[in-house]
């Protein structure tokens, strides 16, 4: 008699727990369409890298041999904000000889140490320092959107 009563309470509490966790899984894979989550597809969107800032000029993906002892190549994808859109203008005029100067100077430099976060700031430092005696420009920072060192 006893075993007669645990087993109805076993297979009760049993098909108890099959309908919560029916209930469950129902709600988790409904979405607010009444429709399953894995029968919608995901909505693609597409990334947008451009600038808000009116003054920031992008001078484009370099590619170039570096000189140093672990790395041999540099892609970066550069940006110079000028302090005034005269200076940004008169860059986007000149922008061949700009960019051949960039890719010059990173040409010459020593890479060694431009891994880590104080090298790269020791470089937009040099780059602008450069940019202004060379060309007059007012530049007031730049931006590494994108830097990889290879082998």
């Amino acid at each position: 008699m006893f075993n007669e009563k645990l087993l109805k309470f076993s297979l009760a509490f049993i098909v108890l727990l099959l309908i919560i966790g029916f209930l469950i899984l129902n709600y988790i894979l409904k979405d607010n369409n009444n429709e399953s989550s894995y029968t919608s597809s995901p909505v693609a969107k597409k990334a947008n890298n451009l600038s808000t800032d009116a003054r920031e000029v992008s001078l484009d993906t370099i590619y170039i041999n570096i000189r140093s002892q672990k790395y041999k190549i540099l892609k970066a994808d550069i940006a110079l904000v000028m302090k005034s859109n005269t200076s940004k203008k008169s860059l986007q005029g000149n922008m061949d000889n700009v960019r051949n100067a960039v890719l010059q100077y990173l040409n010459a430099m020593d890479a060694n140490g431009l891994e880590t976060v104080s090298g790269k700031e020791r470089l937009k430092e040099e780059l602008i320092d450069m940019l202004e005696n060379t060309f007059g420009y007012q530049i007031e920072t730049i931006y590494i959107k994108n830097f990889i060192l290879s082998p």
